[in-house]
């Protein structure tokens, strides 16, 4: 039984769009033709057309919280893989891996790579990924077991929210404290680039009645901050508590400047159980 390593990518890149690219990341094998996912001496190309993603006589539909906008085929690490396009994860990039098996496509897991640029594949079959951010370093290893992506992480250094980089951040109340979720508005720098994004926030707790969300500019930079929004279950609800002006998108927004932050109360419906997610308006900018 033959089988490939097809690597599903997420990315912060817009159109639907057909592309056979190559990458030199590692020495390939002198056997292996670019772009060749299936090992039949010829290169392949993916195409994504309503929701499914079709390479080398294999289809594969892609689940709708992926928000898949394109598909190509292009190199990584000596292999041919299959990159699909999310635009929802804006900067960052995730990797949702595929193993080709007998003519089908099957998905083994994914892998949080922050970017392109930031992989490097030291030849002992993974790739790395290091990262950094609010006083912390991580190194993430990925590797295939048993047919899954499996991560080691190795952490150094100590939380401080003075460290954090650019983009307003979100930190969410808890019985135990403020915990750090995440960035919102990412890579939405200036008025013209106005607009929203999501962010999946930890799961609420059995009997939970009310969410805090906290907005926080730690930066040198501005939050022009329009609406926040927290759906449960797909249903939107506005703040019960907070700045008027986040209220409603209606270009009046909450200025958040270097040092502030804004506290927002959300009412948990009744019954409700699982993550919620926060959507914000607006955009930032640098001083």
């Amino acid at each position: 039984m033959k089988h490939i390593w097809v690597w599903a990518l997420a990315a912060a890149c817009g159109g639907t769009k057909t592309e056979t690219t190559t990458i030199d990341n590692a020495a390939a094998p002198t056997t292996h033709v670019a772009s060749d996912l299936d090992a039949d001496g010829t290169a392949d190309t993916a195409t994504f057309d309503a929701g499914v993603v079709t390479a080398a006589g294999a289809s594969f539909t892609v689940p709708a919280d992926w928000e898949a906008t394109g598909a190509r085929v292009i190199e990584l690490g000596g292999r041919a893989v299959v990159a699909v396009s999310s635009s929802v994860v804006e900067d960052d990039l995730v990797w949702h891996v595929l193993l080709w098996q007998d003519g089908t496509l099957v998905d083994a897991g994914s892998a949080f790579v922050v970017g392109e640029e930031t992989a490097t594949f030291p030849g002992d079959g993974t790739f790395r990924v290091e990262t950094g951010n609010c006083g912390q370093r991580s190194t993430l290893t990925y590797r295939i077991d048993g047919g899954k992506v499996v991560k080691d992480e190795q952490t150094t250094g100590t939380f401080d929210e003075s460290q954090c980089a650019a983009c307003p951040y979100v930190f969410v109340g808890t019985g135990a404290g403020r915990v750090f979720v995440g960035e919102s508005l990412r890579n939405l720098v200036g008025p013209a680039r106005a607009s929203e994004d999501a962010l999946v926030l930890p799961a609420v707790t059995a009997g939970q009645t009310e969410l805090v969300v906290t907005v926080a500019e730690v930066k040198a930079e501005t939050t022009y901050l329009d609406s926040l929004a927290v759906a449960f279950d797909g249903v939107r609800v506005a703040p019960s508590a907070g700045p008027a002006a986040a209220m409603a998108a209606d270009g009046a927004p909450t200025v958040i400047d270097l040092g502030e932050r804004r506290r927002f109360v959300f009412a948990v419906p009744a019954g409700f159980s699982g993550a919620p997610v926060l959507f914000a308006r607006g955009y930032y900018l640098p001083r």
